[in-house]
This record gives structure tokens, C-alpha cells and sequence, in this order.
């Protein structure tokens, strides 16, 4: 899967999830995972630079709704921060588009190509919250 595909994969599913609610993104992140992982990479090497790698450790067998909980954390810290992805989409106002969502996550990120398909839920549940909505979510409590 290249960029552009990824990209037409993340607004068809985020037309269903806009549709259909959450779930259907949950499950293919669930699959993604599934075959990523059975192709021999490591969910470590998803993970935002400076996180801690034990979080990649209670992740391998987390369902798609935890995994999204636990990274979402996780890319708060790299997307939206004043100076992050997420706040110059927002400015752009190009931040309603899976597809700018998808290419800032994994431009900022430096997700590996194979990853892609793990990112396409990610991107699609990010849009359908808005940018903005799912960096106050993720605010850390206090």
C-alpha cells in the first residue's frame, strides 16, 4: 500500500465511521495490527520518537479500541502541541481531511511505509472527531 492508496482507503473508512459510528474502525485497526505483526515488525517501531517503548509492550495484544486509547496518547505528544502537525492543519484549515491527517501523522511520525495500514484507522477515527476534539481528549488529566 502506498500513500495514495492508504489515503483513498482512510476516506472510504472514514465515510463508514462517520456512517456507521467507530466500530468498523476499530476492527480493521485490530486486523491491521494482526498483519503487521504477523509480518514480523515490531509496534515499537510506530511508536512517536521519545515515547517510552514499554508502551509498544501493552500494546501487542491490545483490541482495537485500547491500541487507539494507548497511541492517541501517544501522538498528542508529537501532533498537537502549539508547534505541531495538528495545529498547522488546523490553521490551514485543512484539518476535516483524513487525508492531510494521514500524511502529517506519518511525516511528523516517520511511520514506515508497511505501517501504513495500521495509520488508516487511526486517521479515519482522528477525522471523524475533528483535529481539535481529539487533541482536548487526549489532554492528559491535571
Amino acid at each position: 500500500m502506498d500513500l495514495d492508496d492508504a489515503i483513498r482507503t482512510a476516506e472510504q473508512l472514514a465515510a463508514s465511521v462517520r456512517d456507521t459510528g467507530v466500530q468498523p474502525a476499530y476492527a480493521e485497526l485490530e486486523t491491521a495490527i494482526r498483519g503487521f505483526q504477523e509480518e514480523g515488525y515490531p509496534l515499537e517501531s510506530i511508536l512517536p520518537q521519545g515515547s517510552d517503548a514499554r508502551l509498544g509492550f501493552s500494546m501487542r495484544s491490545a483490541d482495537g479500541r485500547t491500541f487507539f486509547q494507548i497511541y492517541a496518547a501517544l501522538l498528542r505528544k508529537s501532533l498537537c502541541g502549539a508547534d505541531g502537525e495538528f495545529n498547522k492543519l488546523i490553521k490551514s484549515g485543512t484539518s476535516s481531511s483524513v487525508g492531510a491527517i494521514l500524511g502529517a501523522m506519518v511525516i511528523a511520525l516517520g511511520i514506515p511505509p508497511i505501517a501504513l495500514g495500521i495509520m488508516v484507522p487511526v486517521a479515519a477515527i482522528i477525522a471523524n472527531l475533528g483535529l481539535d476534539s481529539f487533541c482536548e481528549m487526549t489532554k492528559p488529566e491535571g
